[in-house]
């Protein structure tokens, strides 16, 4: 039962399918099963009951379900994560330590300012790396697509 009192258990397939349409103002996954429709049916009552996500929960949430919509990984499109200028970013790469001094606009690594973190990835490995995911600030895909 949600807190609004709904025994979601009770209902028909059908009857949840009218009230996923009702809650969101668009019809559930055509193959989605009793289980998904009881979880977004109860969410739905819940979070009007006690409120929703809050916004970055929800941009989140929306960048999840373009990547599934256009055949991409969960979380390809994952931003990159935001760091505060005076932040010091510390990468161990190959039993060395490097720091990396962030900026307004750009970064400090050895007494020089550098436009990107690509850039000084590329000059610490000797090879191109996307800088964020070198210094751990944007995931690598948990799963790969196998070449066919």
């Amino acid at each position: 039962m949600t807190d609004a009192g709904l025994n979601l258990a009770g209902l028909t397939i059908a009857s949840l399918r009218s009230f996923w349409t009702n809650a969101f103002g668009t019809p559930p996954p055509p193959r989605a099963g009793r289980e998904l429709l009881e979880l977004g049916v109860g969410w739905q009552q819940q979070s009007k009951t006690h409120g929703g996500h809050d916004r970055g929960i929800r941009e989140h949430v929306t960048l999840l379900m373009t990547d599934l919509r256009s055949g991409k990984e969960p979380g390809a499109s994952q931003p990159t994560q935001k760091i505060n200028s005076g932040a010091t970013l510390v990468r161990e790469w190959r039993g060395k330590t490097y720091q990396v001094q962030v900026l307004d606009k750009g970064y400090v690594f050895e007494n020089r300012v550098w436009r990107s973190l690509s850039e000084i990835a590329r000059e610490i490995t000797g090879t191109h790396w996307n800088g964020p995911l070198f210094f751990g600030l944007k995931k690598k895909n948990a799963r790969r697509k196998e070449a066919a």
